[in-house]
């Protein structure tokens, strides 16, 4: 793979040159100065108690797994990001098994503990994942998202130009045609990532204004908050002296809503996605209610719809007032991925044929495309029906945040050996 070709095709000769300068100042020939970065990321990520995950690439952590080890005994959670920082679509099936398993065996001759993977630059294809489930990770976090929370009309020409050479690198899908949450695959969970990041506005649309970061940020959280989903923030620590501030406002924001904000690492998020998909709920007619026998993970809130209000209480036995099941019917013959996308929103579902039932019947449900799944949780929520769900969050919280922080390199030469291919 030629490097300087590929990052010169998605950055522009202007770009190239900016971020030659860029790497000259913020890289040294020793771990050092990006040591020091990373002890302000995680001294700010420790003011509000919060554990990050760094995707890192196995040659440089290698080189250096002091660096490492520092990492996970402040409290970080390291992740796969391959072995050398290159773009693995542009390999066949078999080089990207071999490419992975070199990442491996680094990590695992270096006494890293790792259960996720994110691909170089976000880039991927189906054989990556295959690859991903061969190795038998936890999670992989590559899908984007794209919020819209720029204003494309106050923007220069070149600002313009620099959002939408992003855009086209990272292809990610519209929030609006998207819900931001985990969701499983053939034996691990992708989580998604939330953009813009950093690096967009920062080194492509060359915004170095904190208070711009600041409401960027500030937006997408709102949109995740409302619509019960996640954020996960993709940052590179060796921008920490752009992003500081913007981060540190971020935090607070997040700590300080009610209800709370679930902030997790990566594979935090992955064992809840996991344990909760087991939450189940029977429920037995006893006369003119439903005794309802709930199993659940922990961390789980059992929300109880009822007399025109909703309250939340712990996985147990309880009875609910109710001439119909207090859940949510479907048609035989609806998707299975439907339902199980109305699962991951804590709905519980069975197939039967009488609408009359349920608190609420769908009928048959055929699509699973995120319009479709809406108008499905729109009718749910807008019945005055008794009804039981499942918090999508543990603990009762309403959306979640992860910040993560790729480190692509440590030092000004593994810039050197990238553009070897190393």
């Amino acid at each position: 793979m030629n490097v300087i070709k590929f990052v010169f095709g998605h950055r522009g000769a202007g770009n190239l040159v900016r971020r030659s300068v860029q790497i000259a100042t913020r890289f040294g020939p020793n771990p050092e100065r990006m040591g020091g970065r990373f002890e302000r990321f995680m001294d700010i990520l420790d003011e509000y108690a919060i554990r990050p995950t760094f995707p890192i690439t196995a040659l440089p952590m290698s080189r250096n797994p002091s660096f490492a080890h520092r990492l996970i005994e402040r409290g970080a959670e390291l992740a796969v990001h391959a072995w050398s920082h290159i773009d693995l679509a542009a390999l066949d099936l078999e080089g990207q098994r071999t490419h992975m398993g070199r990442a491996v065996e680094l990590f695992r001759s270096s006494s890293v503990p790792f259960t996720g993977f994110r691909a170089p630059y976000l880039h991927w294809n189906e054989d990556t994942m295959r690859v991903v489930c061969v190795f038998q990770f936890r999670y992989s976090s590559n899908n984007t998202v794209w919020c819209d929370v720029l204003d494309t009309n106050s923007m220069t020409p070149q600002q313009k130009e620099g959002m939408q050479r992003g855009q086209a690198f990272y292809q990610p899908v519209p929030v609006a045609d998207f819900r931001v949450l985990p969701f499983r695959r053939d034996g691990f969970v992708e989580i998604p990532v939330s953009l813009p990041d950093d690096e967009i506005p920062l080194d492509r649309m060359y915004i170095h204004d904190a208070g711009y970061l600041s409401e960027m940020w500030r937006r997408i959280l709102d949109t995740s908050y409302q619509r019960g989903e996640l954020f996960t923030l993709q940052l590179h620590p060796e921008r920490i002296d752009f992003f500081a501030g913007a981060l540190r406002g971020l935090l607070v924001d997040a700590r300080s809503r009610k209800p709370s904000v679930w902030i997790a690492t990566l594979d935090e998020i992955a064992q809840w996605w996991d344990a909760k998909s087991r939450n189940r709920a029977q429920f037995v007619r006893e006369g003119d209610r439903f005794r309802v026998e709930v199993s659940a993970c922990p961390g789980t809130t059992v929300f109880v719809r009822a007399n025109g209000s909703e309250r939340a209480q712990a996985p147990a036995t309880f009875a609910v007032d109710s001439s119909a099941r207090p859940c949510v019917g479907v048609a035989p013959g609806s998707s299975r991925v439907a339902l199980a996308l109305l699962a991951d929103l804590g709905y519980i579902v069975e197939v039967g044929e009488r609408a009359d039932g349920y608190a609420v019947h769908l009928g048959r449900v055929e699509r699973d495309d995120f319009a479709a799944i809406d108008a499905c949780r729109r009718v749910i929520d807008e019945s005055r029906r008794p009804l039981v769900r499942f918090g999508t969050w543990p603990d009762a919280c309403k959306s979640a945040l992860s910040v993560t922080g790729d480190i692509d390199a440590l030092t000004i030469w593994d810039f050197m050996h990238r553009f070897r291919g190393q």
